[in-house]
């Protein structure tokens, strides 16, 4: 590094410019903080930006759906893991954060007899009520609503190919503070000191662990964990790491990436083993957690594929006359991306449900995270002290979730706790900007030294070649399938890896030093992993997305919930504590079991009747909720049913 440090001053830095950091940054601005937006993606690009569009919005269909129905869904999703007050906030703010969105350029088809959005016509799997509202640009109309939000937003300054590196925090009265961060600018070459009282993480996920088993963005390093943890903070449920039920095992370009969700399996849609025989029924009832389960469950069991997947069977849908094109108008309204990847991966007969899909679990969402309150400012036991001007938002943020998180949330929460973290952060602002730049701090300068000496390492490893060795590991050892035995063995490959860090080579360049950037996300993935090794080592049963091979089912009728909290000691390495969470009574427990119960024998009962009866009821149900069909659908619809328009293409 040939290139003088950077010194600036701001009152909020935020990292990360999805749907969380976006709003984060846009609501401190507005609170007249001066705010830096620090991204290693183009702004605005993120697993918001290629999600399916598809927004949670708390009574946008029906009037019965309280804020105290949205929380307990939630809770109970997520095996009364999630932190009431984080849930209840979720519920409340809900229908602000869509107005956010909206006012930034988000777009919903509009319906003509309410004039409110269009809202999917079946809940999704876990959801009590209807409420996810669906977008025709998908995800894209989100994350040019986070590009909006920055680019345009008064006070905020950003810069992107820049990767965030730590946060720097000096002694307080009451323990650690924030005193800034530091970034390496890979465009410019060099290294930038931001003097600042606050850092708000939204960084995003680790599903990049796990690659090409996933369908998210590269950048899912890992950051928001290892970098908020290696500043004295705690994470929580690091074990609960998502893997979507339903992604692709071929061909080699497609593999990992979504090819649909529980509520695709409409009403007669399973999941069969490679012995042809049902595993799971009532699907489209069912949460992600439920059908990744019963898919890694069957695998261990010597009854899945050659790729290590199960068979999606939708094939019942469109046996009858009169309800299938029901069926098909649902699943290409409700995941038309998704169904645009099937036809091109699979082809024309299989994107007509004609035949059934190979599929197996991808890592998607870590519903883990910085262990924050309702307004995303860092807590900590009380034996400890919280990082004081420390934030977190989105998928970098614990407690929303627990076990499981329910479809179309995560482009609700982003905004959500994105603008409750920056709100939050503003309040630390320094009212008056120093006139010239302060000198850098001690800290500051050992921090600056630790990543200065890495420029120019000899070694004959590459962090490239590392990171690929680091997933091929993470996938058995803390993939969807895990095991006490697992979890030492990649705890023991862990501690090699960290031995063979000093051994990447790493040149002295200054401008994109592409090694010293594998380099620093290397070193995040593997404080990410073993904090997921640790939480999933202290959690002995199964439990939400956390499944353990080796040991029962956590029964929230009649176990104390808890969750797994981990924070580097003082002493060197990771160290544990239980998080008790309050239970959810069991009036409201039976209720829900009852509901759920209810509605899965009636798609059992489905399945068992005569064809020509069955095809009379599915017809009936979707008509409920989805009105009559026209019998000649638009030509543009027709072309993408059939597959016309890629075939043109």
């Amino acid at each position: 590094m040939d290139k003088e440090t950077v010194v600036l001053s701001y009152d909020v830095i935020v990292v990360g410019s999805g749907g969380a950091g976006s709003a984060a940054a846009h609501a401190a601005s507005r609170d007249g903080a001066r705010v830096l937006v620090v991204t290693k993606d183009p702004i605005g690009c993120s697993d918001s930006k290629i999600a399916e569009g598809i927004v949670t919005v708390r009574g946008v269909a029906e009037e019965s759906d309280s804020h105290e129905v949205l929380s307990d869904n939630l809770r109970l999703a997520g095996g009364d893991l999630p932190v009431p007050e984080i849930t209840e906030a979720f519920a409340e703010d809900s229908e602000e954060a869509y107005d956010w969105l909206r006012r930034q350029g988000v777009r919903p088809r509009i319906d003509s007899k309410n004039g409110g959005p269009v809202v999917l016509p079946i809940a999704l799997g876990g959801h009590s009520h209807r409420r996810s509202v669906s977008h025709d640009n998908g995800g894209l109309a989100v994350g040019h609503a986070a590009w909006n939000a920055v680019v345009q937003g008064d006070g905020v300054d950003y810069i992107e190919d820049s990767w965030f590196l730590d946060i720097v925090t000096e002694d307080g009265p009451e323990g650690p503070v924030v005193a800034g961060g530091l970034i390496y600018d890979a465009g410019e070459g060099c290294l930038i000191a931001v003097q600042a009282p606050a850092v708000v993480i939204a960084a995003g996920g680790l599903s990049t662990l796990y690659f090409p088993n996933t369908d998210t963005m590269r950048g899912n390093t890992g950051d928001s964990y290892a970098v908020a943890a290696r500043a004295g903070a705690e994470l929580v449920d690091m074990e609960q790491v998502q893997f979507l039920p339903f992604c692709l095992t071929s061909p080699p370009s497609y593999e990992g990436l979504l090819a649909g969700e529980p509520v695709t399996a409409g009403y007669l849609g399973v999941i069969r083993g490679a012995d042809g025989k049902i595993i799971l029924d009532s699907v489209m009832l069912r949460t992600r957690a439920e059908c990744a389960a019963a898919m890694v469950r069957a695998v261990e069991a010597g009854n899945g594929t050659e790729s290590g997947g199960c068979y999606l069977d939708l094939t019942a849908n469109v046996k009858g006359e009169r309800s299938a094109k029901y069926y098909v108008k649902f699943v290409h309204t409700a995941v038309s991306g998704v169904m645009v990847t099937v036809r091109q991966a699979l082809g024309r007969a299989a994107s007509e449900f004609k035949e059934i899909w190979e599929v197996r679990p991808g890592a998607h969402y870590c519903m883990g995270g910085v262990r924050v309150d309702a307004e995303g400012s860092a807590k900590a036991l009380t034996n400890r002290h919280p990082v004081r001007g420390l934030f977190a938002a989105g998928q970098a943020m614990g407690g929303v979730f627990g076990g499981n998180r329910l479809g179309s949330t995560s482009l609700s929460e982003g905004p959500i706790f994105g603008a409750r973290a920056g709100h939050k952060a503003a309040e630390l602002r320094v009212k008056k900007m120093p006139e010239e730049k302060k000198s850098l701090s001690s800290e500051f300068e050992i921090a600056l030294r630790s990543y200065l000496e890495v420029f120019g390492q000899e070694g004959d490893r590459s962090g490239s070649g590392m990171i690929r060795e680091l997933q091929k590991a993470a996938w058995n050892g803390i993939g969807p399938s895990r095991s006490r035995v697992g979890l030492e063995r990649f705890l023991r490959q862990v501690a090699d890896f960290r031995k063979q860090a000093s051994s990447i080579a790493v040149s002295k360049e200054s401008i994109w030093n592409q090694a010293f950037i594998d380099y620093v996300e290397f070193l995040n993935m593997l404080d990410t992993a073993e904090a997921v090794a640790v939480s999933a080592l202290n959690r002995p049963n199964s439990l939400g997305a956390h499944i353990r091979m080796d040991g029962g089912n956590t029964s929230v009728l009649f176990t104390k919930p808890y969750s797994v909290g981990v924070f580097h000691a003082k002493s060197g390495g990771l160290q544990t504590c239980k998080l008790n969470r309050p239970s959810t009574p069991w009036s409201t427990l039976l209720a829900h079991a009852y509901h759920g119960l209810k509605r899965r024998l009636e798609l059992k009962i489905l399945w068992v009747l005569p064809l020509a009866l069955q095809d009379r009821i599915v017809e009936k149900k979707f008509r409920d909720v989805m009105g009559s069909l026209e019998t000649e659908k638009p030509e543009a619809e027709r072309k993408v049913s059939n597959g016309e328009e890629l075939e043109a293409a």
